[in-house]
């Protein structure tokens, strides 16, 4: 069994619930439309063509990423994209760590170091890491190291920034698109599957599957 000495966390669907903000902007865009779809399956799939779009580039500014997957869903439906991605620049700061969160990570800082790794703006990044109990020892933002994820080299500068060995780290992924990033850079991998989602084919089988983030304890404190 590996001794966990640090974990890597992506950050949106792993630390905070980017749903509930998104589905407040596509409740506009589907009642203003007249789309048979409901809020919720709005942003998934727009959420889904941001990382179809970031899969086949090594970098993208993360607000030009939101607004070409957004643009795609709306070319799907034949609608027209109100500057809809802007309504949501700008509720950003509403979006909010999941219940477990805090406490979780609190309890994570007493035994491992901690870095953040994730496709995101500096600015949207700041508003959501002030709400966390913790500072992580590293953050690693796609605007900044102009590389996204799942391009190998963005693990390899986490790898770097916690310093510690790759054997001993931890990565945990909400998407599967992280779950395929991270295996391939040679992490360990816990995927945590809040929607409880069908693996695909294409995604490696992780090392670990959670679905709240408190779960991940019975990992790192056996």
């Amino acid at each position: 069994m590996m001794e966990i000495k640090a974990i890597n966390f992506d950050f949106y669907g792993t630390v905070v619930d980017w749903l509930p903000v998104w589905e407040e902007v596509t409740a506009k865009i589907v009642i203003e439309n007249d789309l048979k779809i409901s809020p919720k399956d709005f942003a998934i799939e727009w959420r889904s063509a941001q990382r179809q779009f970031i899969e086949t580039k090594e970098f993208t500014l993360y607000r030009e990423v939101i607004r070409l997957g957004l643009n795609a869903v709306c070319d799907k439906y034949v609608i027209k994209n109100k500057d809809y991605h802007e309504i949501l620049y700008s509720k950003w700061k509403e979006i909010k760590p999941f219940p477990e969160v805090p406490e979780t990570l609190k309890r994570i800082r007493q035994k491992c170091r901690m870095a953040v790794c994730s496709n995101s703006a500096r600015d949207f990044m700041a508003a959501l890491l002030a709400k966390l109990p913790i500072k992580f020892d590293a953050v690693l933002i796609s605007d900044e190291t102009k590389v996204n994820k799942p391009h190998p080299k963005m693990y390899e500068l986490a790898i770097n920034a916690l310093a510690v060995p790759k054997e001993n780290i931890l990565h945990i992924a909400s998407s599967q698109m992280d779950v395929k990033g991270a295996t391939k850079a040679g992490l360990t991998v816990c995927w945590i599957n809040r929607r409880k989602e069908q693996r695909l084919p294409d995604t490696p089988a992780p090392t670990f599957e959670i679905h709240t983030l408190d779960e991940v304890l019975k990992i790192i404190e056996k």
